[in-house]
């Protein structure tokens, strides 16, 4: 599973892959061994390289605090294709036409936004699934909707222009 943890503003690519009840922990292209045990909803006690751990977790939404014996981190954590189109969507323009386009290949499955409505930034603009997971695009700045490029059910190619946002 490949996510994006974000530490003090900086994302830091993180891969995990679990193999017969053990972890690999891939942080920045180092690669750690990682056997871990849930004692509580709470709690993990942790076996990193061969040393003991035991830590304190607390999940809201994408943030985590991780409670060590005299530290604590918080960070929040996304998969990682989610936080690259989120990322993605930041980075437009916040004035005039605006395309809004699809992050990665897939289908459209539910258009909730029509032309000419008013939306505001986040608001929901359609769901698209990809990679049988259905991901839901928002609004990246308040506009109105002035063009639908797509339909429901169809099948969309990455970058594709998906909506006209002004």
């Amino acid at each position: 599973m490949k996510l994006i943890a974000v530490l003090r503003k900086q994302p830091i690519p993180v891969e995990v892959v679990r193999t017969n009840g053990e972890y690999s922990l891939t942080l920045n292209g180092k690669t750690f061994s990682v056997n871990a045990v849930r004692p509580t909803q709470q709690s993990l006690s942790l076996i990193v390289e061969g040393k003991s751990y035991e830590v304190g977790i607390e999940k809201n939404g994408s943030r985590y605090s991780v409670y060590f014996y005299n530290d604590t981190i918080c960070l929040d954590l996304f998969e990682a294709r989610k936080y690259k189109a989120t990322e993605l969507a930041k980075k437009t323009v916040s004035a005039g036409p605006l395309q809004v386009v699809a992050p990665m290949p897939g289908k459209i499955v539910k258009i909730t936004a029509v032309e000419n409505q008013s939306v505001a930034e986040g608001e929901p603009l359609l769901i698209m699934e990809a990679m049988k997971m259905q991901n839901e695009l928002k609004a990246p700045r308040a506009g109105v909707v002035r063009q639908l490029h797509v339909k429901e059910g169809e099948p969309v190619t990455p970058q594709q222009v998906l909506m006209i946002l002004e």
